[in-house]
């Protein structure tokens, strides 16, 4: 693991230090004239031979698609840039921008020639084994494209027999990438310095969304991250809300910059999430549409709730309650702060009118509300199904029937546990319900009472029932079966080396497939409703 230090001069000969390593993302914000892009140009001289800065004044336009450089030219290139990179002038003047375009179309074709060298070069030596571990490995290329799709692009990228990247929109015909719009190529061009930079690389990205909307540069840098969490990242925005859609992103605020000498102000929130209402209203200021989903912060959620959701923030919190808690408080007091907020919990036993109820504060009770609920639903895995039997030919009837049996086999083990963790779930939500206040306390002696024993025998029954009728369904949708290998035995019998390949496979159908992401989403159909009735989706 990789660490950076950040020096700010604060004036006075005082100087404040951040350190920031791998996998961490800090967030640089202030108005126009904070002096935002020198103050990333002073971190850039402070770490110079491992530090790759994109800067807010970089070339989106190509001279052409294809390898023009020389391995030496491109040698020579890259020394001119960095001897010009720390110069004073680089932070408004770029003499190489050409020449800089030129380098990173050479390092992405070149990243994709070095890779299908290695597995050529593994079977030649009759090195079957580590020739289907490289081919087994994504390659550069379908690295981009998927980060492409994720980020609401319609545009996929290839490299052709003369070594030129195209580009290809649903049925047309492959194009010269140059010819992609401001965006696009802005977009491919980020991506691709990100994807080709040596491990343990700081990443200073000024302004990503140039040319781009929110519903794409959101998405895009959250996916970056996933790829490159041997890579550090300083982001300078003039969107305040892209911090806001980032886990456990830390912000860096320029309030006050002096020229000469140079010093700025400062105010380091090293979680954006935990920001005081103040702070967030003053800086972050407009408002915003936030789903609050159950679980911890991980890749899994953020990325399959963005492709369904890509205009909203996505924040996975502890349990229902937290989210009953933040959402009720938050839509009460709407008007001093920019969130809207939508909560999804566990309809659980809830009956109708309790769920309107918590409806009209905005939370929706829903028979799936977990992420593997989505990822491992029967719709989601018949789906994925349908695209397996059309590549390797197999029997859709034999192999869900396959499935079916290896995950209930898979789970029966361990009924007896599941039954006790969702007891443990509902003792939590009993208590925390029962739990008096300061005026019940003040009035009288409060008892909590309740029987775990009694709820753990109605549990193992209804578990046992469940199993025994094979309902895949509410299996998935009221238990952790990511506990158990379950989940294991659905990648395996689809044919899929690993859980993550399965997951993987589910993300890239609902790019490629709007029939099936509509099937996907009749899953949350309450939530999808919700939201159109707020404008977003």
């Amino acid at each position: 693991m990789s660490k950076f230090t950040l020096n700010i001069p604060t004036g006075n000969g005082q100087q404040e230090n951040k350190v920031i390593q791998s996998g961490e993302i800090f967030f640089l914000i202030g108005a126009n004239g904070k002096g935002k892009s020198t103050l990333m140009h002073h971190f850039a001289k402070q770490n110079q031979n491992k530090v790759r800065r994109i800067t807010a004044h970089r070339q989106v336009w190509l001279t052409s698609n294809a390898m023009d450089l020389t391995p030496a030219a491109r040698e020579q290139s890259e020394k001119n840039i960095f001897s010009r990179d720390f110069q004073d002038e680089a932070r408004w003047k770029d003499d190489f921008a050409a020449q800089r375009s030129q380098v990173t179309i050479f390092d992405l074709i070149d990243s994709e020639n070095v890779d299908a060298r290695k597995i050529a070069d593994a079977l030649r030596s009759g090195d079957e084994e580590k020739a289907k571990e490289l081919a087994a490995s994504q390659a550069p290329m379908s690295k981009m494209n998927d980060i492409l799709r994720i980020s609401n692009l319609d545009v996929q990228i290839q490299v052709d027999q003369g070594s030129k990247l195209l580009a290809t929109k649903g049925e047309s015909p492959p194009y010269s990438v140059a010819e992609l719009s401001d965006g696009e190529r802005n977009a491919l061009l980020i991506i691709a310095n990100v994807l080709t930079a040596p491990s343990g690389t700081l990443i200073l990205l000024d302004e990503p969304e140039r040319h781009l909307h929110r519903a794409i540069v959101s998405p895009l840098l959250s996916t970056l991250l996933t790829y490159r969490d041997d890579c550090a990242f300083v982001i300078s925005t003039h969107d305040v809300s892209l911090p806001l859609d980032q886990d456990q992103a830390a912000a860096l605020l320029v309030r006050e910059y002096t020229h000469r000498p140079q010093s700025w102000t400062i105010d380091f929130i090293p979680a954006v999430e935990e920001m005081d209402e103040y702070t967030a209203a003053a800086v972050l200021g407009s408002r915003r549409k936030i789903l609050f989903i159950e679980g911890g912060p991980s890749s899994l959620d953020i990325q399959i709730y963005q492709l369904l959701f890509p205009d909203v923030s996505i924040k996975p919190v502890g349990n229902c309650l937290e989210i009953e808690r933040i959402v009720k408080g938050l839509n009460s007091s709407e008007k001093h702060h920019w969130i809207s907020a939508v909560g999804i919990v566990d309809r659980d036993n809830r009956d109708d009118e309790q769920c309107k109820e918590l409806l009209n504060h905005g939370i929706i009770p829903l028979d799936q509300y977990s992420v593997e609920s989505i990822y491992y639903h029967p719709t989601t895995v018949k789906a994925v199904l349908n695209r397996v039997v059309q590549t390797h030919g197999i029997d859709p009837k034999i192999a869900w029937n396959d499935l079916t049996t290896s995950v209930i086999k898979s789970i029966t083990p361990h009924m007896d546990r599941m039954a006790a963790k969702l007891v443990e779930r509902k003792a939590h939500e009993a208590l925390l319900n029962q739990a008096p206040n300061w005026r019940k306390i003040l009035e009288d002696d409060v008892n909590v009472e309740f029987s775990s024993k009694s709820l753990l025998e109605n549990e193992k029954k209804t578990i046992q029932s469940i199993l025994l009728d094979k309902d895949f369904v509410t299996l998935i949708s009221r238990y952790p079966i990511r506990e158990t290998p379950a989940l294991e035995s659905v990648s395996k019998a689809l044919g899929f080396q690993s859980q993550a390949k399965y997951e993987q496979a589910v993300r890239k159908m609902l790019i490629d497939c709007p029939v099936e992401k509509a099937k996907v989403l009749e899953l949350l159909k309450p939530v999808t409703d919700y939201l159109k009735n707020l404008g977003v989706v």
